[in-house]
């Protein structure tokens, strides 16, 4: 059973922490999206942006990589970096944020996850290795050939500024980003998300660490967490929302397969409240206002319920605000200024803007391009008065 409380604990490490090394912040601003989920806390949400009420399509890339997810996408003030998988001829592209024309690409990159930096694309592959790009010519500065894990649950990528974080399945690994020298590693589910001085690891089993304070090294362990709290079965990355932590789990057993949304006190580790969904999947949530915002996917072959998917909004009390019905099983969410957007499944509409106070729809567009009749989103990315779509058939679109 999921545990509704926290304690300090050890856990196994490779690696050390190294003296002096303390966890930062990235500076984030309307007109860009450089992380997954937009900023370190993974709220999934650009503020200060604005959405176009009635997006055109300005530009369409079709990426040579057939069949492929674009699977990785940021956006800088002037430049636009999609990636996929390896065996592809265009695995990293960066593209001209005004046209799309191509800048620069690395037909031999392998791409799960990108985060942006002032002046350098970091990227990753499901096989552990990290590389760095200069951001204007493409020239790859460093690359780091990491350890192959499980990546059944995603691939994670991180950047305070002055730290890379790889996550995985099964570990969290920081890299220096200038030099990509390894700083220390910590076994275990690698996804993160950072506070302040304070790092937040895991998913249904979630550990908090500090920023050391004293010039110490962890040879022969790692450092003793500030609070672990733990759970059983799998689940999503964390966000943080003010004084709560918010991860999705779910169970893997004949008894049980429920979906839960949970909510830990930030600074103990303590269960404040969870969210039942018998046979479900529950996204990480959006954070938008006074919203965490999730979605509830039912159907698939292990599908035994009769009940609705459903996307959902609660306060931070856990109280359901809206609720809507929907044909999604695994969407993707991203928010700008007022407006939560959904990337759907193939085989619904596969782009919504909905109301994050009421859950009204205000606005859908389909992302077939001429040569694909059914597409999906596998990634947004919302930035000032434009929108960036990145489709399950390797197109980059543009909304404006």
């Amino acid at each position: 059973m999921l545990a509704t409380g926290a304690s300090a604990g050890l856990a196994a490490v490779a690696g050390c922490l190294s003296s002096g090394h303390s966890f930062s912040t990235l500076e984030t601003d309307p007109d860009s999206w450089r992380l997954s989920r937009y900023d370190l806390q993974n709220t999934g949400h650009n503020a200060d942006a604005t959405v176009p009420d009635e997006p055109v399509e300005r530009w369409r890339v079709e990426l040579d990589s057939p069949g492929r997810d674009v699977g990785g996408l940021a956006v800088s003030e002037d430049v636009v970096v999609a990636g996929s998988e390896a065996e592809t001829s265009q695995s990293l592209v960066a593209l001209e944020r005004d046209d799309g024309s191509g800048r620069w690409e690395d037909e031999d990159a392998d791409v799960a996850a990108i985060a942006l930096g002032d002046d350098t694309v970091y990227t990753t592959a499901e096989d552990g290795d990290v590389a760095a790009y200069d951001i204007e010519t493409g020239e790859r500065d460093w690359e780091t050939a990491g350890e192959s894990g499980s990546t059944s649950h995603g691939v994670w990528l991180h950047l305070d500024g002055e730290t890379l974080y790889r996550g995985d399945d099964g570990r969290l690994t920081a890299y220096d980003a200038d030099s990509g020298e390894e700083r220390w590693r910590l076994s275990g589910y690698g996804a993160s998300a950072i506070d302040g001085d304070r790092l937040l690891r895991g998913n249904a089993g979630l550990t908090a660490y500090e920023s050391p304070t004293e010039s110490v090294r962890f040879d022969d362990g790692e450092p003793e967490p500030r609070w672990e709290a733990s759970g059983e079965g799998h689940g999503t990355f964390p966000v943080v929302w003010e004084d709560r932590v918010f991860v999705g789990a779910r169970y893997w057993s004949l008894d049980d397969d429920s979906a839960r949304l949970q909510a830990h006190r930030l600074d103990d580790g303590e269960l404040e409240w969870e969210r039942e969904f018998p046979g479900a999947y529950v996204t990480s949530p959006v954070i938008v206002g006074n919203r965490a915002i999730f979605h509830v996917g039912r159907g698939g072959w292990d599908d035994n319920t009769d009940e609705p998917s459903v996307l959902m909004a609660v306060d931070r009390e856990g109280t359901i605000g809206w609720e809507l019905e929907t044909e999604w099983e695994r969407p993707i969410l991203a928010a700008a200024g007022e407006t939560l957007l959904v990337g759907g499944d193939a085989d619904d509409t596969g782009l919504v803007a909905i109301d994050p106070t009421d859950g009204e729809r205000r606005w859908e567009r389909g992302l077939q391009g001429d040569s694909v009749q059914v597409a999906s989103a596998s990634a947004l990315a919302p930035v000032d008065g434009e929108l960036f779509v990145g489709t399950g058939h390797s197109h980059v679109v543009a909304y404006g």
